[in-house]
């Protein structure tokens, strides 16, 4: 096998997740060249998981398992190679968004499914791939999309069919309350007004529509809604808005709170594609947190902010997941936080820049509980909200793109999945001697300063994990090119839990491997009980750290 093989050879699962009971399965590749499997360690968390295996063309058969979050290492004849892999009883479960946005004629093969099953994401947004925005199924199969992209129904009916044999499902984009000038014509009494009476109309071609309940126009969406799904096989909605007013009348001059009016419109629109398959579901854009306490009482499966200014620091982005878990506790958190930097990237310094910038936006977001729409088509990123102007990573870059992936879904129990409490003001920094870092020459922030290292604590009834975020040499600003981080090394670590440890962990994204290293730890008396004492040896990007007790 030559070195450019070598350099190439992974494994993957060939389903973005699993359900309880479903067989799991890598592939090698490439094949048949991959290098002889030697050994198979499964993990859950930082413990080892006993588990049969066997090997036959390309494939490797893992034994049923329990519901959870796995990491593997298969021992190689070029050494080690991992992925991960998670096992829940819903499709709901650890929602992970992803997009597409090509489906023109030509766009033939599934090569970006591929990308997207190798990132672990089990939901797809299929983005502008709709004929009009109130006709969303086109009268032919190919056609112009409403920006004038040679636009396929049998391309997006395969790459729809390819999501669901790899575990994903995909999610067709549709506006709540864009329409076109024709459709307002022939129902006048569908479209949204201002209060002097003209109608409402975005970017100079589409208009707003009133969404009330009891207008013909939520009638009419919510029926394209369902076609959509009935008719291409999608498995949801993607509900977009454009923040954008907060206030309609109707053609009667009947004021209408949008916020109001989003509720209702959320739970029909899932009532109705649940009714074709009960896994089915709509996620909801609530465009830079409005109206968030609102909808979160509604039925879509995830709390989706969409980010923009004035969110414009890490701590924004820290402050957004809070408040979405905090007001519906059991929805995953998404944030649409496009990357910009990458946007016109040309030189090596410029794309290094947003390189720093994904890591460190990342690392920001996983370690706060949600998660990011980022990834889609084949080894792009999100730069920009008209998700065509997407960009291409460099192929040195796909390890560290994927390693981040692994690690959300190897150890989501400590990340998006943590049901623990968020004591990151009151356990750390200022008063609070709970949690005590000292590393030479570095600062320590609970809060996100710049160049600190930001420490954000969660604890649960037996662990605590304490999420490192590595700002220093940067500012704040999270949408902004970045430095690499300096190496913080041997941070000391004292911890006053007066209880009986049983282990100190710590795993991070940024090094070769992704697998959990104990800490050793010592155990000293003061008058206030035990106190905890361990050092992590490096900090590069992001690490985090979990300590468990009887």
């Amino acid at each position: 096998m030559n070195t450019n093989t070598r350099q190439a050879a992974y494994c993957r699962p060939d389903r973005a997740q699993y359900r309880i009971g479903e067989p799991v399965r890598l592939l090698l590749q490439p094949t048949p060249d991959f290098p002889e499997v030697t050994g198979l360690r499964l993990y859950n968390l930082h413990r080892l998981v006993p588990c049969a295996w066997s090997q036959t063309d390309g494939i490797i058969a893992i034994a049923p398992l329990e519901a959870g979050n796995y990491g593997v290492v298969l021992e190689t004849g070029i050494g080690p190679l991992e992925t991960a892999f998670d096992i829940t009883a819903s499709a709901k479960s650890g929602i992970r968004y992803g997009f597409l946005s090509d489906f023109s004629p030509e766009d033939g093969d599934t090569a970006d499914v591929d990308w997207l099953c190798r990132l672990h994401v089990n939901t797809v947004q299929f983005y502008d791939w709709m004929y009009r925005h109130d006709k969303l199924i086109a009268p032919e199969d190919e056609y112009l999309d409403p920006i004038g992209r040679r636009t396929s129904l049998s391309v997006i009916r395969k790459k729809v069919e390819a999501c669901r044999e790899s575990g994903m499902r995909a999610f067709a984009y549709g506006a709540v309350y864009a329409a076109t000038a024709e459709t307002v014509a022939e129902h006048p009494d569908w479209a949204g007004y201002m209060l002097d009476g003209d109608p409402m109309v975005f970017a100079d071609w589409l208009n707003y529509m009133n969404v009330a309940k009891n207008s013909g126009w939520s009638a009419h969406i919510i029926s394209e809604f369902r076609s959509v799904v009935e008719t291409l096989g999608f498995s949801g909605i993607h509900m977009d808005t454009y923040g954008f007013p907060k206030r309609l009348y109707s053609n009667t001059g009947e004021p209408i709170a949008l916020e109001d009016a989003f509720l209702p419109l959320i739970n029909a629109a899932q009532e109705e594609v649940r009714a074709v398959d009960a896994e089915n579901g709509v996620i909801f854009n609530a465009v830079n947190d409005w109206p968030t306490e609102t909808i979160a009482k509604g039925k879509q499966d995830a709390q989706y902010i969409e980010v923009w200014p004035p969110h414009d620091h890490y701590r924004d982005l820290y402050l957004l997941i809070l408040k979405a878990k905090r007001e519906a506790p059991e929805k995953p958190v998404i944030l649409a936080a496009y990357d910009k930097p990458f946007s016109n990237a040309i030189s090596d310094a410029e794309i290094s820049g947003a390189e720093h910038a994904f890591c460190l936006t990342n690392a920001v977001i996983l370690a706060s509980g949600g998660t990011q729409l980022l990834h889609g088509e084949e080894e792009c990123l999100l730069c920009d909200s008209y998700y065509v102007n997407h960009a291409k990573i460099r192929p040195s870059f796909c390890d560290t793109v994927v390693r981040y992936a692994d690690f959300l879904v190897r150890y989501a129990p400590l990340l998006y999945d943590d049901k623990g409490y968020d004591v990151s003001m009151t356990a750390a920094g200022g008063i609070n001697e709970d949690v005590v870092a000292r590393a030479e020459g570095v600062r320590f922030s609970s809060d996100g300063q710049a160049d600190t290292v930001w420490m954000l604590l969660r604890e649960s009834k037996k662990r605590i994990a304490i999420h490192l975020v590595n700002l220093t040499g940067n500012d704040t600003l999270w949408n902004t090119a970045k430095n690499e981080p300096n190496m913080v090394r041997d941070i000391v670590f004292s911890l006053r839990l007066d209880v009986n440890v049983t282990g100190v962990y710590a795993a991070s994204p940024d090094g070769a491997s992704t697998g959990a290293v104990e800490l050793a730890y010592q155990t000293k008396r003061s008058q206030y009980g035990r106190i905890q004492e361990f050092t992590l040896p490096q900090l590069n990007y992001y690490s985090v750290i979990w300590i468990e007790w009887e």
